[in-house]
């Protein structure tokens, strides 16, 4: 029988309603020999792994950071997104 974990970075990963469903999160920053990269999950559920200079979902990766993704809309506006908030 597995055993209940119970670390805090298990509670973190369970925290129920911890992403927004209806819209595009953001939901983990990493780095690759490529550069940095990150993954984000759209609103009909599509999860995509995204690079600077990248187009997908009718968005263009402008940069990813450290702690941030930007993005740049079909419209041209750019704008950040960030990690859910952890408790």
């Amino acid at each position: 029988m597995a055993q209940s974990d119970t670390s805090p970075a298990a509670a973190q990963a369970t925290t129920p309603d911890a992403l927004a469903l209806d819209r595009l999160t953001l939901i983990g920053l990493f780095s690759t020999t490529e550069g940095p990269a990150a993954l984000i999950r759209a609103a009909n559920g599509q999860i995509a792994r995204i690079v600077p200079g990248m187009q997908t979902m009718g968005l263009t990766v402008t940069a990813i950071g450290e702690t941030q993704v930007l993005i740049t809309d079909r419209d041209g506006v750019t704008f950040a997104m960030q990690l859910p908030a952890g408790d």
